[in-house]
């Protein structure tokens, strides 16, 4: 995660000259239905869009996923991996989703789009590198403690887990283009922490997901966040971004509210529970394995 950093007299008004610029910029294309969001890949839409009529078929599903190569091969390894290997070796994509099911390949397959889409070229390569590498760990402690601690669908808690800070491809992107040169890293850095949230909600909301994927974005750094009811995936978001700075000691300011914070008490878990749970620490491995085959 993007940490924000202290600046100088000057850096701090360089960063706020630069924030009411891109806020101002951003605002005006909101408003004029301009804002140039990232596109989830074709794939993925037009699964997404298929699944969404009722008269939806395998075959169907099978045609679109297949008209992605790499999409399709990795989807065919995902099914093979010790996570939903049955009896016998899948080998085609029509016997992958009759398998997994429509509403996990819908999941599934959105999951590799993203990852396909975290790869960049040029100056951005090495933020979206890190970018890339971040949101799999996310998605990787959200699916075990999705699957070790509540009642969830993993895998689209992991996919919540890659989608929390899709807010900061369009920024990456409009810092470039907004600043005259380079910007200051520090400031570039304080920018994305304090935007890509409301960005983020912005871009899956184009995608057409779901409110409760659309609040992961907004609301993934909120600690105090307490809404009523059961745990959900912002919650799970939230945990896993906590167990990733207890365990770097990354944070300080997450890991000093650890103890209260309201997802936590929602499982009446402690901190030092998570740390010390084994299964969690597998799940979690397997998962990021997988993510990074």
């Amino acid at each position: 995660m993007l940490k924000e950093r202290k600046t100088s007299g000057g850096d701090a008004g360089e960063s706020a000259a630069l924030e009411q610029m891109l806020l101002a910029t951003l605002e005006g294309e909101i408003a004029s239905n301009r804002l140039v969001l990232p596109s989830l890949p074709e794939v993925a839409l037009r699964v997404r869009e298929l699944m969404g009529q009722a008269d939806c078929s395998v075959a169907q599903l099978a045609r679109i996923i297949g008209s992605d190569a790499a999409l399709a091969a990795r989807l065919i390894k995902v099914v093979n991996s010790s996570s939903y290997r049955g009896h016998k070796t899948i080998d085609n994509i029509q016997a992958a989703i009759t398998r997994l099911g429509l509403q996990l390949v819908r999941s599934l397959v959105t999951q590799l789009a993203l990852l396909q889409s975290l790869h960049g070229s040029g100056a951005e390569t090495r933020r979206l590198s890190a970018l890339s590498r971040h949101s799999m760990e996310v998605g990787a402690h959200c699916h075990a403690i999705a699957a070790r601690y509540t009642t969830l669908n993993p895998e689209e808690a992991l996919l919540a887990g890659l989608v929390h800070d899709i807010g900061k491809l369009p920024l990456l992107l409009r810092l470039r283009a907004a600043a005259a040169g380079p910007v200051d890293p520090a400031v570039a850095e304080s920018l994305l922490l304090r935007l890509h949230g409301r960005v983020g909600a912005m871009v899956l909301q184009a995608w057409r997901f779901a409110p409760d994927m659309v609040a992961v974005a907004d609301e993934h750094e909120n600690l105090k966040r307490n809404p009523s009811g059961a745990v959900d995936y912002t919650d799970v978001v939230l945990l896993a971004h906590l167990l990733l700075h207890l365990r770097q000691g990354s944070q300080p300011q997450w890991t000093a509210q650890a103890a209260q914070a309201p997802a936590l008490r929602k499982l009446s878990l402690t901190p030092q529970q998570l740390l010390a749970d084994e299964d969690l620490a597998l799940k979690i491995r397997s998962a990021l394995e997988r993510l990074a085959g």
